[in-house]
């Protein structure tokens, strides 16, 4: 069945690209959208013209989601990207993104050009904190490393750019409405402000959602209020200045992880209990413990200014704070010694804090036993400013541009005493018995980087020539674990970047690139870890990337194929500090165990992709297949490079985790009556490595654990109801997963790198280590929106 769904979706693509074969005539294409009502013309939609590989998503493919779904979800119409949330409402420990093997702290992440951070869950910034979905205009997706220019130490395979709508033109409001499947209710108010005064013209939104979690309706859920403000002077010249400002309020219970055993036992249920039992032992379970909340403000200006006929300069400030505090039960009470919960008696010999003797007590499975909450506070600020000139003179257009921001971040593990474990989770913030750690760091990044784009061959071939270069300064502090202050920097090479593309004919053109790519150490080794960092022993993360494709565009049909090869070298992860130790994998699951930041080797990614697309006017067709092969490096076996790859879980030669060979997204859309439009989409992802099963302690390769592949089926009806002398309103409707698939939705990222502790030779099938995040049920959303 799963074979033939894919056989048969990439038959569609080629289908479509048949029309675009057989025909060699092309229309120019279309100016590019700039505002929310506008439609992404296909040029740039499959980003004709561009020395790289680019896909562009727009409002209308946005939109198709439900009004105001999480951001991200539409990215699965594109080729190489895979994104997963815990259910179609969104998560933030359950969301996790990969584009041609790379993971969410390998791609570059911008809004409107301004860096976002790297996505982490526990501490990071995923996108969707900043962004409204109703207020994006389009989403343009760079799968290959070779724009220059992008302000990430994270793009090392790519970027992903949200462009935020432009404010219209008379003044005007908005509602929108929705509500659905697990207590889903949301709102959303804009008002535009139309032209208030020659160039300028603004608008403010308002938006508030919530929605039960549907593993664990009773105890868990999720509730947000977002804000945002945006302002837009425009110059008769040309010049602009666009000013904007988002803030997010978010509380959320997110889901557990489970075994693949649990799984098949239960494809319904992620093991978090609803309701309290009184019983430590079994409460560190319950869901209403799992989870946090978010305060995320944003502010930054785009500005544009043109100097003259051949000459303009960009520049582009930000600040980004986010405060946040997680929660997690224990089945024990922490208390040291003394009173004082933040107290260091001593450095030994190595650096290491010596600490006064911590007491725990446990009686775990006795009703109303000693319990804590641990809470984890978490800071971040970060500031920055990008800037370019732009020349143009005999032929040649010039780029000289650079990128500094500045940023710190915090880190606490506190322990409060539960007030009655017999009867509920509250804890008692008035006595703070145990400070775990307080971890603090502070990272500068500055990038410069040159680019020359030229054109040869009567105009046919455009060759871009770049160069960019990286340092990063690091300087981390915890002195409840160790005396140090890690000070130290990294640099790249002058990396290149080279991309061209060749025009075969008025529809039909080459293009390819070749870069080099650098983003240092993640914060992450500093924050996730309780080990000091001695900076001779992480190497910086980089990568080379190397793409080739075809693109075939005309205004209503569009084929694309291109191929890539991705090597990613000096990974980064968090390990168990003592790999020989027996450990409790619950422990490692909370995150209860000493840990330290290691490299891990690197990944080769090799991958093939096809998208398609034909518009027959009231019938509309799309496809994208994808071929991935992402694996780990491969030392020689028996060497001492094999062993240390198994002491971090992964197998030599083995493929990553969660990178499916083949994966398929396909829909068809139809406008049987004006107004009225249909669409049915599939979504396929194949087999997949889940997890490297490597013994404890001897660190024996046992082998790989599979998950199987699933297949999700979409629908959407949306009815636009235009008359003069009333609101134009849209009616919508959705259903995910249609058939109720029951799957593992994603491979959490928090256990990849541990072995599997409930491996023995006596009972080698047993797993214990949770890994996999179960996927959404059906789920239905009726939405509604108004513009007055």
């Amino acid at each position: 069945m799963k074979t033939s769904i894919w056989l048969a979706s990439s038959a569609l693509c080629l289908v479509m690209a048949a029309p675009a074969m057989a025909q060699q005539a092309a229309a120019p294409a279309a100016p590019a959208a700039d505002t929310i009502d506008e439609v992404v013309v296909t040029a740039e939609r499959f980003g004709s013209g561009l020395a790289r590989a680019t896909f562009t998503i727009g409002a209308e493919d946005i939109q198709e989601r439900p009004l105001g779904a999480e951001i991200t979800q539409a990215l699965v119409k594109v080729p190489g990207v895979q994104v997963s949330t815990g259910d179609a409402r969104g998560g933030s420990f359950s969301f996790e993104i990969y584009m041609r093997g790379l993971g969410d702290e390998q791609i570059g992440l911008t809004l409107d050009g301004i860096p976002t951070g790297d996505s982490r869950f526990n501490g990071g910034s995923p996108p969707q904190r900043f962004i409204e979905s109703s207020n994006i205009g389009k989403i343009t997706v760079s799968q290959s490393a070779g724009d220059i220019g992008a302000p990430s130490r994270f793009a090392l395979g790519g970027f992903i750019d949200f462009v935020t709508d432009a404010p219209r033109k008379d003044f005007g409001a908005t509602v929108e409405a929705g509500v659905g499947s697990f207590d889903f209710r949301r709102i959303y108010g804009r008002i535009d402000s139309g032209e208030i005064a020659p160039g300028l013209s603004g608008y403010l939104t308002y938006s508030h959602q919530e929605n039960d979690i549907w593993a664990g309706r009773k105890s868990r859920g999720s509730e947000r209020d977002h804000y945002e403000l945006k302002v837009v002077k425009a110059f008769d010249n040309g010049s602009f200045v666009k000013a904007r400002v988002s803030y997010n309020d978010q509380t959320d219970n997110d889901f557990n992880i489970v075994t693949k055993g649990e799984f098949e036992a239960s494809p319904r249920s992620d093991r978090a209990l609803d309701a309290i039992t009184g019983i430590p032992a079994k409460d560190i379970d319950f869901g209403g413990a799992l989870g946090g909340w978010r305060k995320d403000w944003l502010a930054y200006a785009n500005s544009h200014f043109v100097l003259s006929d051949t000459l303009s300069f960009d520049v582009n400030p930000y600040y980004q704070n986010l405060e946040g505090e997680s929660f997690r039960y224990q089945d024990r009470q922490r208390i040291l010694t003394g009173g004082n919960p933040r107290a260091v008696t001593s450095y030994n010999a190595n650096g290491g804090a010596v600490r006064p003797t911590l007491t725990t007590l446990r009686n775990s499975n006795v009703v109303g036993g000693p319990a804590d909450m641990r809470v984890t506070p978490r800071d971040r600020d970060r500031y920055g400013v990008t800037g370019e000139f732009k020349a143009r003179f005999g032929g040649h257009a010039l780029r000289f541009g650079g990128w500094w921001e500045g940023g710190d971040s915090t880190e606490k593990r506190n322990f409060y005493p539960i007030l009655n474990s017999a009867q509920s989770i509250a804890y008692d913030r008035s006595k703070l018995n145990y400070v775990e750690y307080e971890r603090s760091a502070s990272v500068e990044t500055t990038m410069l980087y040159a680019q020359d784009e030229f054109r040869a061959l009567n105009d046919k071939l455009k060759v871009d020539l770049g160069l960019t270069w990286y340092d990063v300064k690091y300087d981390a502090k915890s002195p409840l674990e160790y005396k140090a202050n890690v000070k130290f920097s990294q640099h790249s090479d002058i990396n290149p970047k080279i991309g061209a593309t060749y025009q075969l004919t008025d529809a039909w053109e080459l293009f390819g690139g070749y870069a080099k790519n650098f983003a240092g150490i993640p914060e992450d080794a500093f924050l996730g870890s309780t080990a000091v960092i001695n900076p001779k022993d992480l190497d910086p993360v980089e990568t080379e990337n190397l793409d080739l494709g075809l693109r075939y565009v005309k205004p209503n049909m569009a084929f694309s194929i291109q191929a890539y090869d991705v090597d990613l070298k000096n990974n980064v992860g968090i390990v168990t500090r003592d790999p020989t130790a027996v450990l409790d994998p619950e422990e490692i699951v909370r995150g209860n165990v000493a840990t330290k930041a290691v490299n891990i080797a690197g990944i080769k990614t090799k991958g093939v992709e096809l998208t398609g697309y034909y518009d027959f006017g009231s019938i509309d067709l799309y496809g994208s297949y994808s071929r991935q092969d992402a694996k780990h490096d491969n030392p020689a076996v028996g060497g001492d490079a094999r062993k240390a790859l198994a002491s971090v879980a992964v197998i030599g030669g083995a493929g990553v985790r969660d990178i499916p060979k083949n994966s398929v997204f396909a829909q068809v859309g139809w406008k049987p009556l004006a107004g009225l439009k249909l669409d049915a989409n599939v979504r396929y992802v194949g087999d997949r490595v889940g997890g490297h099963i490597v013994a404890p302690t001897t660190f024996q390769e046992i082998g790989v654990e599979m998950i199987d592949g699933y297949t999700l089926v979409g629908l959407t009806a949306t009815y636009d109801l235009k008359r003069a002398g009333v609101p134009d309103l849209r009616f919508q409707f959705n259903v995910d997963n249609l058939f109720d698939e029951e799957y593992i939705g994603a491979v959490s990222g928090s256990t990849a790198t541990q072995p599997e502790f409930g491996y023995t030779a006596a009972s080698p099938n047993n797993r214990t280590l949770d890994r996999y995040f179960v996927g959404m049920p059906r789920t239905y959303t009726v939405s509604v929106r108004a513009r007055f």
